[in-house]
């Protein structure tokens, strides 16, 4: 059980009700056909209970909620936070109320019924700060008149619940044998990234590693509030509005993305930035080439390395991982390069092993 496993990393405190789904304790997978050289792997979140990551917050969230009395909470989610906050609100007998935006994919909201959750989609949320902030600060208003919590993946907002992304870092470390010259992240919010970085320095503090990796934040092209702030050498991240398609990466405001920025520049990583077709294409090729399925996002940090190695930032040589954050049959809006054929029972013969 991954609370009880690293209990002592996480700020779980007299909590004496620790339920589990399964989370955590996800595979590391090596490469077999995108890196030949056996250097790159694959941190395979999206094989969680609710397939993401986000079960890792949920796991801590919830329990601390349940300890502290809390019967019905709100949350806003561009999917995956929701779909988690969903199902281990059914494990706790807690009621969710999920606020998400207008390009959440179907297949999450679906999800998020499932488990009993009640969704309502806001209107514009999410697409600029000008219009999201008023929606987000009545939000914040109900959750004070009604005495219960607002829910969001953020160390900003849920500094508690994020803890429990970090235990990312110490698997990581367990599985490899060793820590990783590079690990790749994916930034939407900033609190992946943060929070793995937050392990790894768990792990550095208690003298059970000797050195750091470096961390390279990926982030989409539209929505770059991290990326240019690092090249500049600048503080602090900035606000953009989006326009990327990359459901879950489309955070244009500065929620921990600049704890992300100055986690990458202490790490002494870097920052890129990737095309939303470069990340479908990314997505293709794990299908296609690894065997792995995921969502837009969670192939935003192997595209993030794929254009790492051919930029020459980093040799292939070098033991790299890229975390995989959410499952395929969560956003189902990229396109296959195959079609389902139509076909009879007279043709269906050598010709077709043949290739005729």
């Amino acid at each position: 059980m991954l609370l009880e496993k690293y209990r002592e990393f996480l700020p779980l405190g007299d909590v004496a009700e620790i339920v589990s789904l399964g989370e955590g304790n996800t595979p590391l997978v090596k490469s077999g056909n995108l890196n030949q050289s056996g250097n790159l792997f694959f941190k395979m979140e999206q094989l969680n209970p609710t397939g993401s990551f986000k079960d890792r917050f949920a796991a801590v969230e919830t329990a601390l909620m349940k300890q502290a009395g809390i019967t019905t909470f709100i949350a806003t989610s561009s999917g995956n936070t929701g779909s988690a906050l969903a199902a281990f609100s059914a494990k706790h007998g807690l009621r969710c109320l999920l606020f998400v935006n207008e390009i959440a994919p179907v297949n999450k909201l679906k999800q998020m019924l499932i488990y009993g959750a009640e969704v309502f989609r806001v209107k514009d949320f999410g697409v600029t700060n000008e219009i999201s902030a008023p929606i987000f600060r009545r939000l914040q208003d109900l959750a004070e008149e009604s005495k219960t919590r607002l829910v969001i993946s953020a160390y900003k907002y849920s500094p508690e619940g994020m803890e429990g992304v970090k235990t990312i870092a110490y698997e990581m470390v367990e599985q490899l044998g060793e820590v990783p010259e590079n690990v790749f992240i994916q930034v939407g919010g900033g609190g992946l990234l943060s929070s793995i970085w937050r392990g790894f320095n768990d792990l550095r503090t208690r003298n059970l590693i000797d050195k750091l990796p470096k961390i390279i934040g990926v982030q989409p092209e539209l929505n770059d509030t991290m990326v240019t702030p690092f090249t500049k050498n600048l503080e602090n991240a900035r606000e953009v509005n989006t326009t990327t398609s990359i459901s879950g990466l489309a955070v244009q405001v500065d929620i921990d993305a600049t704890l992300a920025l100055r986690s990458v520049q202490n790490s002494g990583g870097f920052g890129m930035t990737v095309t939303d077709t470069e990340i479908y294409q990314t997505l293709n090729k794990l299908a296609l080439r690894e065997g792995v399925y995921v969502e837009p996002a969670g192939a935003a940090s192997v595209a993030g390395y794929l254009k790492a190695i051919s930029s020459g930032l980093i040799n292939k040589n070098e033991k790299s991982v890229c975390i995989l954050t959410g499952h395929g049959l969560k956003d189902t809006s990229a396109s296959s390069q195959q079609e389902v054929k139509n076909i009879d029972l007279r043709h269906i013969n050598r010709n077709l092993i043949e290739g005729r």
